[in-house]
């Protein structure tokens, strides 16, 4: 092998390497893989500006796990739960796409209860043929893989061990509307009762 045919291949691995984007990148859109072409516009629904609550919920009973209503909860359905109402949040998020694949979202939430507003920016992408959300909070990325259950619903999911973090979030977006229904274990919850936490978030576009 000569050298110029060595120094070419390291500079070929290097500029591959360097179109690589990590997955809690927010800043660089990453390279389009094979599969990536079939999310095309998968977030357009979202694109613009909502503002909503989201209600947070702590499960009372903590009852043995039903696997089945996991997977199928709707704002029905956490009715039927017994569930306390823990708190609110104001939010706003407003988000804009800057390619089939790339949509970058900012997060305003306005906790009442403390009167503190925290602002997050994140990023809702297609990488490697799979759907991922980040957002960058002041004291965590958070991280989660979606999945498409038809054209107006994407489940979001995240699983983590330590410190344990495993959220299930069904959010489904309409023309004036975005609905977020979800669960989630943390530190120290078992994961055979039901989960500790519910959630319940109903966004809508602001009125012109």
């Amino acid at each position: 092998m000569t050298r110029m045919t060595f120094l070419s291949i390291c500079f070929s691995i290097l500029l591959c390497c360097s179109r690589q984007v990590p997955v809690n990148n927010i800043q660089n859109e990453p390279r389009l893989t094979d599969g990536d072409q079939a999310f095309a516009n998968v977030y357009q629904g979202l694109e613009g500006e909502w503002q909503g609550q989201f209600h947070i919920y702590e499960d009372t009973v903590r009852a043995e796990i039903d696997r089945s209503l996991l997977t199928n909860i709707t704002s029905k359905s956490l009715s039927q739960l017994p569930l306390k109402h823990s708190s609110t949040i104001d939010v706003k998020q407003v988000y804009q796409s800057t390619s089939p694949f790339f949509q970058t979202v900012v997060i305003t939430d306005f906790y009442p209860d403390n009167n503190q507003t925290v602002t997050s920016r994140g990023v809702n992408k297609v990488q490697d043929g799979k759907m991922w959300c980040v957002v960058e909070k002041p004291d965590e990325t958070i991280i989660h893989e979606g999945s498409l259950e038809n054209e107006k619903t994407i489940i979001w999911q995240r699983s983590k061990e330590n410190p344990q973090r495993v959220e299930y979030f069904r959010e489904t977006v309409e023309t004036q509307t975005y609905e977020i229904v979800g669960w989630g274990y943390y530190e120290g919850d078992d994961l055979e009762k039901m989960p500790r936490f519910w959630f319940y978030g109903l966004y809508r576009r602001p009125a012109d």
